[in-house]
Order: C-alpha cells, then structure tokens, then sequence
C-alpha cells in the first residue's frame, strides 16, 4: 500500500519548481535562451528552462545540461556547474540511466564538496538527497540513509526546511528493510521539521505518509486517527493534490478498517474527481482501480462505467499495468454472468500483458541488481586492501633494513621497533580477517542470487502453467461441454466422451497441484506457518505418510518472504526425502521461534542411515538444503541410525 505514495515524499524536484507549466510559459523560457546577452545570464536561462521541465523527461534535457555545464567551467561559475550536474542526476534518474545518474551525483559532490558558501552548501544537501533517492529506487538502502544523513547534517546547519525530506527518505528506507519502528522514528523527526518551518503543506503530507506506515503494519486505528487529525489543516490548504490524497487514504481506511464499502467508495470518487482536476493520469488510475475494485464485489451498476473509464486512460496513456488490471477485472465480471466465452478472451488478453510485464520487469531487476553491484564495488574494496597490505609489507622491509644499520643505537629504539612490528602483525591479521570476510560475503551474495533466480523462476513457471496451461485447460473443457449439446453420441460414444472429460479434470487438478508445489499461495498470502500446515496436511491426506505439523510463537515474528520461502523449502526437500528413502510409516515437524532464532525439527520412524554418508553426498536435494541453511547463517544437526529413524534438527536466526 505504501509503495503507492512513495514518489510523492521521495521525488521532491532539487528546487522549489512548479510540477505543472502552462506551454506558453515553457516557449516563453526557451525563447530567453537564445536572446541572454552574456553567458552567466544564459546559464540563469538555461536553469530557468530545465527546472521548469525536469518533470516532464523531454528527449532535448541532455543538450540543455552539457551546454550549462560547459558555459560554466568557461566562467568558473561553481553554482551554475553544480546546479547541472544535480539536474543531471534527477534527469537520468527518472529517464533509467543510473549509473549516469551517479556519476553527475558525484561530479556535483566534487565541485562543491569543500566550499563554504551558502549557497553551495545547499547544493551540496541537494546532490546527497537526490543521490539518496536514486540509492532507494534501485534497492540500495543502506546507502540511500547514507546520503541521506549527509544531507540532514548540511540542511540543520543552515537551516533548510528541506530537513524533512530527508527524514523522510530514512523514514522510508527503513520502513523498506522492514524496520517500521526506525521509519516511525524519522517519520516523527520529519513532521516535527515541517511543523517547525511552518510548512503546512509539507506537514499534511508528511503526517499522510506516516498514516500509510500504519497501514503498512496493519494498524488502521492510528491511520485513521493521523487522518482524523490532518483533516483540518487539508481543509484550510484548499490544495487539489492534498485533497486528493487525502479521500485516497481515508477510502483504505473505510474499505480496509471500519469495512464500510459503500462509503470507501465515495472517498475513492472524491479522489478521482480531483485527480482529474489536476489531470493526475496515475492518481486517477489509482482511484479508478481501486473504485472498480470494490464495485465488481459488490456487483455495482456502475462497475462497468468505472472500468471503461480505466480501460480509455490506461490505453490513452500507454499504462501497460492498468492494462493488465483491467483485462483482469473484465474476464472476472463476465465470468461471474456467466458469458464464459469473453471471459476466457479477456483472460487470454490479461496472460499476453501479464507475460510482457513479467520480462520487462525481470531486465530492468537484472540492469538494476548490476547497477547495485558496480556500485557496492565489493571488488575494488578487496583489491584496496590487498595493495594495503603489500605496501605495508615493503614498508616493514624498509624498516627493517634501517634496524638492521642502527642496530646499536640504544635499547629504547629496538623496544620501539617490536612494539611497531607488533602492532603491524596484528593488523595485518586484521586485514586478513577483512579480506575473508569479504570474499564469504561474496559467496554469500552468489549463493542468494542463485536462490532467488531459482524461487523466481519456480514463480514464473507457476504462474504459466496456472495462468497459461490452466486457462487452455478450461477453454479445451468448455469448448467440449459446447460441443456435447450439439452431438448427438451412441451409449458407448458418450461413456468414452465422459472419461475423455473425466480425465481433462484430472489433468486440471494435477497442473494446480504442481503449480501449488512450485510456489504456494499460502506462503505468500498468509505466511510460513499456514504453508507448512498445509503443506504437512496435503501429504498427510495423500497417505504417502502419516505427518503430523506443530508449530510455537511462528507466528509472533515478522519474517522476509525471501526467508520465508527459503525455510518452506528446507522443510519441502527433508520430507520429500523422508518419503522416498526412509520407507517410515509416520513423521513429525515441529517448527518454534524464540528470541528471534526459528528452530525446526523434523523427525521420521524410517529404517535411519548413517549420517556420514551426508559429508560427501553429491546429490542435489542435500546440497540445497546446506545451501539454503548457510544462506540463512543457521546450523544443521543430523541424527539417525540403521532401524531406529531420523532426526533433523535446524536453527535459524531471522
């Protein structure tokens, strides 16, 4: 839910600019380009222009920024330089070309970094809290607080009330590592900026934000009383954007809290109204959706209107994932009237979006993990200290060689020259330490790379065989059922048709089976300890084995769900083992969490084996489980013997 204000709080323009420009005043600004009679005058045209139209990502930006830039260095004008380098920074960012991004981030940042001037030292805050906002777009948070804290250090000392912005972006950073209790403490840090600035405004929209945190954590009183407390300040701001957002949240409230539909749909209308006024095309989507939404399960007569208006903005506009959304919520509506043959057209246009959108959003993940990684430059780190430790090394060499000639100088030099060698052996122990370090975190990064894109593509291939198999399935079987009315069939033609139909629901139910088994709904929607009851439940009706789940306190700890589905799996493989190998007749899997470590046992009556045939098993199954364990930093005890079962015991810290 948070996710779809974060643009508001985190993509402030580096100045105070106008979002929205008339076009008369855009030509009228791109006309005094060419009349400026000096070049400092030109560069005040040029900034005049891009801050106008930073939002608007026209294709001509880059010529504007390298002329200012160029213009500057002429003069040696350090504001006019830094200013472009941090419009080129919020450029390409917003175009997708991060490492250009940073790297305008960090020329401003050397421009500037060791001036004093007023003005500069704004800019300098600028460059941080803008690079913070590229750090957290591309899932780089720790850097994002970085820059973050920077910026807050400059804005309080000259006393900038853009210090909000950037409690803010901590506050969302941390609310991103899923840390709410951090981001409630910036979030508060932020507001009370605003309140001492006397921005009301700003503080309407920070208290807003701070709203959806509680949403987040699914703490809909505090929201609604935030809301509550906000109205009047809203109320005298008379601000369209403010209003908007405003019924926006006050409609997840009602539909999600106090589960009042009808009037969650009022306020989702009042958002939309004035979305329209400011001619929001995402904003009005977002009311739109949410509107339809609601409508479809309440069957509303004015669904179908709602959708229409989405369907036109989403194609107008060129809105791939409103696209998505509204095939979606036809093929539902007409299923639910029962005019199955549109139905199944609009499920098959939903699966065509659904696929583009799953490939565009896979490059831009792989481009944005690279981006991430050449910046983390864990690499380059590893080399630095290596030439460290060999200049140091030529240093001791050097060092010894004068002991070695003032050897006989006194007594006090040659304690001097242990205590130093000491000291230099224990750093270089250090160092080595340092070094090692970085290489397990390098192994562990490639391990979790390769437990992701493994966990993604068993997602994807879920989602296919679901989305894609499972609706060919159905259209086969209804195409059948069409048939059988107009055929007329012969006792033993009807008997074969209906096994043939028999077996096609067979077919359906074993796809939804391996779909469930590749990526299950449960863990995703109501977390590990349901998924591990279903799943123990499911085997256990099979009667492949008696299996019985236990679980303490699994519930009482918020957990990743890239952890999640990492213990999910562990627990997977150990039974799936114990049924092919062990012959055991019953099991147990008991899982508990306390003081934040998860502790799973899994225990079988099977014929047991010797545990020191694990130590050079090369079979893919263990090696997984050890993977999985490692990646998680958990430990692995086996217990077991000819006859007498197997006990696996696993603890986790989360």
């Amino acid at each position: 839910m948070l996710l779809r204000y974060t643009s508001i709080l985190l993509g402030f323009v580096i100045f105070s600019a106008p979002v929205f420009s008339q076009k008369a005043r855009v030509d009228s600004l791109r006309a005094n380009i060419n009349k400026a009679p000096t070049d400092s005058l030109r560069i005040e045209a040029l900034y005049s222009y891009m801050e106008a139209m930073l939002n608007n990502n026209t294709s001509d930006f880059e010529p504007y920024i390298r002329e200012m830039i160029s213009l500057s260095k002429k003069i040696n004008f350090k504001w006019g330089l830094s200013t472009a380098y941090i419009l080129g920074l919020s450029y390409n960012k917003g175009a997708g070309k991060y490492e250009k991004a940073l790297n305008y981030g960090d020329s401003a940042e050397q421009v500037i970094k060791n001036d004093t001037a007023a003005n500069l030292r704004r800019n300098l805050a600028h460059v941080h809290t803008n690079r913070g906002n590229l750090y957290y777009f591309i899932g780089d948070y720790p850097k994002a607080v970085e820059d973050y804290l920077a910026a807050e250090k400059i804005f309080k000392i000259v006393k900038h009330k853009s210090i909000a912005n950037a409690y803010n972006g901590i506050a969302n950073c941390y609310l991103s590592m899923d840390m709410p209790d951090k981001a409630l403490e910036y979030s508060a840090k932020a507001i009370e900026a605003a309140r001492q600035f006397d921005d009301n405004r700003l503080f309407a929209s920070l208290v807003m934000n701070r709203a959806l945190i509680f949403m987040d954590k699914n703490n809909y009183p505090v929201a609604d009383s935030l809301l509550i407390g906000v109205w009047p300040v809203v109320s005298k701001l008379e601000n369209d954007k403010s209003f908007c957002i405003y019924y926006f949240n006050k409609g997840d409230v009602e539909a999600y809290y106090k589960k009042d539909t009808l009037k969650a749909l009022e306020y989702y209308n009042k958002s939309y109204e004035y979305a329209r006024k400011m001619e929001d095309v995402l904003q009005q989507s977002s009311a739109l959706e949410s509107l339809a939404g609601f409508q479809l399960d309440l069957n509303h007569k004015d669904f179908m209107l709602t959708l229409n208006k989405l369907s036109a903005l989403a194609d107008s506009n060129k809105l791939i994932t409103y696209r998505e959304t509204v095939a979606d919520l036809y093929s539902e509506w007409f299923a639910n009237h029962h005019d199955f043959k549109k139905a199944y057209e609009y499920h098959k246009k939903f699966k065509k979006i659904s696929d583009t959108l799953n490939s565009e959003d896979g490059k831009e993940k792989i481009a944005m993990m690279e981006t991430r990684f050449r910046v983390e430059g864990k690499n380059n780190e590893i080399k630095m200290l290596l030439d460290e430790k060999k200049i140091q090394q030529l240093y001791l060499k050097q060092k010894s060689t004068y002991n070695y000639i003032f050897a006989g100088s006194t007594m006090a030099l040659i304690v001097i020259s242990l205590i130093s060698y000491r000291n230099y052996r224990q750093k270089q122990k250090l160092q080595q330490v340092r070094i090692d370090e970085l290489e397990t975190e390098k192994q562990l990064a490639a391990v979790e790379a390769v437990l992701k894109g493994e966990e993604q593509e068993r997602t994807r291939l879920a989602k296919d065989l679901h989305d894609g198999l499972g609706g060919m399935l159905s259209g086969i079987k209804y195409s059948f059922q069409t048939m059988k009315g107009n055929l007329i069939m012969t006792p033993e033609n009807h008997q074969a048709f209906e096994r043939s139909m028999d077996m096609l629901d067979s077919s359906i139910k074993e796809m939804r089976r391996v779909a469930h088994n590749m990526m299950p709904e449960a863990l995703v929607k109501f977390g590990l300890d349901t998924a591990l009851r279903d799943f123990c439940n499911d085997i256990n009706h099979s009667g492949a084995l008696q299996l019985s789940y236990h679980s303490n306190n699994l519930d009482q700890v918020a957990i990743d769900q890239s952890v999640a589905i990492s213990i999910y799996r562990i627990v997977q493989e150990l039974v799936n083992n114990t049924i092919k190998h062990a012959a055991a007749r019953s099991a147990i899997v008991q899982a508990e969490q306390a003081n934040g470590v998860i502790t799973l046992t899994i225990e079988d009556d099977g014929r047991g084996f010797d545990p020191a045939i694990l130590q050079g098993s090369k079979g893919m199954g263990w090696n997984n489980i050890k993977s999985r364990v490692e990646f998680l930093k958990g430990e692995i005890d086996v217990k077991s013997a000819a006859g007498k079962g197997t006990s696996v015991l696993i603890e986790l810290k989360v």
